[in-house]
């Protein structure tokens, strides 16, 4: 409970100071005339103690209760309606064989990327995000959704076994368009890793890079992993038990290829490398994507007066009726 008007508390303070003047400058009332002395003498007695100070009391408590009245006490009730104006994401990672090297020493490159973009997922409120695997070819695990769980586990199922092998960006890319066209979002996003070149694809990337831009879907590019000779595992069997050893590849990435398909988008392209450094792209691209939310607050006010003032009007009204009656005061 609140009040509306507080400062008018300080009519009790007044009040009392008013009842006070009246004990003062108290005059006896008409007095009626009893016929037995022993009645009379009864009911003087009766009144010295407890009749003394009850008209008082009561007139005290009226002018409390009425005070609070004046005061307005009121009771709030809110409603807030949130409006949030989300974003449509497709999450793009690549998962040729490529993906194993462990250049981002002790993690591959696809343990990293999950955890990554899981954490990203993770982080994220009210917005539609898809998740789309790559390699010769591409498959969407999850279209765009606000049930970040079953997402979550479709990032968890993105493996390098399951497509076959090679780095068809241009199709992935196109993929993932074709996923957001026909959204409603007033912003729409593609964020696409991948640790290689284009080798495969019937659709150029660049050509999806237009298409992109063409259904004003921004795309952040991401290059991951080294340039150069880096470990490959690979499972050992000539001992008898199978072990893991590493043999130096040629990793080769185009971020020329990747950085225009961000330029011509309006995105942004990152070359992490290392794991911090993978981490700080995702934040970065959190940051840049928000999700526009407007909330609204109502607070609905109930009077709470009405109570205070009934109450102090019957101590009003019984002081009244007391005077004159149980509380008249008697001849000497």
């Amino acid at each position: 409970m609140t009040l509306r008007y507080p400062i008018l508390l300080l009519l009790f303070p007044f009040g009392l100071y008013l009842v006070w003047l009246q004990l003062q400058q108290r005059v006896q009332s008409k007095r009626i005339l009893f016929p037995f002395s022993h009645l009379k003498e009864g009911l003087a007695a009766k009144g010295r103690g407890f009749r003394k100070y009850l008209s008082p009391f009561l007139k005290i408590m009226a002018i409390a209760f009425l005070s609070i009245a004046l005061a307005r006490p009121q009771s709030s009730s809110s409603q807030t309606r949130r409006t949030a104006e989300g974003i449509d994401i497709m999450m793009i990672l690549d998962v040729s064989q490529s993906m194993v090297i462990e250049d981002y020493d002790p993690y591959s490159r696809l343990d990293i990327a999950k955890d990554t973009i899981k954490k990203f997922i993770m982080g994220r409120k009210d917005d539609r995000i898809g998740f789309l695997i790559f390699s010769g070819e591409s498959v969407t695990l999850c279209p765009p959704t606000l049930d970040y769980n079953v997402l979550l586990n479709a990032v968890d199922m993105a493996n390098t076994s399951d497509l076959k092998d090679g780095t068809a960006i241009g199709d992935g890319l196109a993929s993932a368009v074709n996923r957001l066209k026909d959204s409603n979002a007033k912003s729409k996003v593609i964020i696409l890793a991948t640790d290689g070149d284009n080798n495969m694809g019937s659709i150029a990337p660049l050509t999806a890079g237009h298409i992109a831009a063409g259904f004003g879907i921004r795309v952040y590019t991401i290059a991951l992993g080294r340039e150069g000779l880096v470990p490959f595992p690979v499972m050992d069997y000539s001992t008898g038990s199978p072990r893991k050893v590493y043999q130096n590849v040629n990793s080769t990435i185009n971020p020329e290829l990747l950085e225009k398909i961000a330029e011509e988008t309006h995105g942004k392209f990152f070359r992490p490398t290392d794991v911090d450094s993978l981490k700080n792209v995702y934040r970065e691209i959190d940051k840049l994507e928000k999700t526009k939310v407007e909330t609204k607050e109502r607070i609905q006010w109930t009077e709470l007066y009405q109570n205070f003032l009934l109450i102090a009007l019957l101590l009003l009204a019984l002081d009244f009726i007391l005077a004159r009656t149980y509380l008249r005061i008697l001849p000497n």
